[in-house]
């Protein structure tokens, strides 16, 4: 086993709990949110480019108030464009559109019932309505677990939406661990007491988040449920 692979194995074994982010962790979205914000950017002739999108958007979760402030477009009407743009992204979600990364189904199927994670809590803590969430792994054939969406809270960096989840499985912050891909998230987890695990996917893996451990795409954490699928033993 190496030194890697070991680091993770203790890290998951000790682990109380797992929550995981959904864009970018298990859902392939963002290319689609970028999407729906160009469209409804459209009127007012603006399109936010792909490392913006990837840096400002997705990592650091900046988004429109800080294109509008990068890009002096103080015209923009701020309602009218998110309320577009969710009109939108619900639109590609609703039409099965939204793709999981590989292993993502497996994934969740072997934390449901598989014997390495031997039943301790887990569930998806997304800035996402989670009504959108559970559709989008319906519409992939994916098994669908108790999801804390961003409804009505303050969303990451924040930690409200890990904060809820942790009091709804009644887990400790400490205790778990925190599948993410942003700056927002991994400073989210930190701010709450959370331990993080960094996910990299072809849109951060160029970008400067700084996270205590970190993964390539979500193959090492099933080779982890693999290698240790004669049950939990960790704690």
């Amino acid at each position: 086993m190496s030194e890697a692979s070991d680091g993770l194995d203790r890290l998951l074994l000790r682990a109380g709990a797992m929550l995981l982010d959904f864009d970018g962790v298990l859902a392939d979205s963002e290319p689609f949110f970028r999407r729906s914000w160009n469209t409804a950017l459209e009127p007012w002739g603006h399109s936010i480019g792909e490392k913006d999108y990837w840096k400002y958007w997705s990592s650091l979760g900046e988004g429109l108030d800080g294109e509008i402030r990068r890009h002096g477009l103080d015209s923009i009407d701020r309602s009218l464009v998110c309320s577009r743009q969710e009109e939108i992204y619900a639109e590609f979600v609703l039409s099965g559109a939204i793709p999981l990364f590989p292993g993502a189904s497996v994934l969740l199927e072997e934390l449901e019932s598989g014997p390495a994670w031997g039943g301790r809590p887990y569930c998806i803590a997304s800035n996402t309505p989670a009504s959108l969430i559970r559709h989008v792994l319906g519409s992939n054939g994916a098994t669908i677990p108790e999801v804390v969406g961003g409804d009505g809270l303050d969303k990451k960096p924040s930690p409200a939406i890990f904060m809820k989840a942790a009091s709804i499985l009644g887990i400790r912050p400490w205790e778990t661990v925190v599948l993410e891909d942003s700056w927002k998230g991994i400073t989210a987890a930190g701010r709450g007491g959370f331990r993080s695990l960094l996910v990299i996917n072809q849109y951060n893996r160029d970008l400067d988040i700084e996270s205590e451990f970190r993964v390539s795409g979500l193959d090492p954490l099933l080779k982890f449920l693999s290698r240790n699928g004669n049950g939990f033993k960790g704690g």
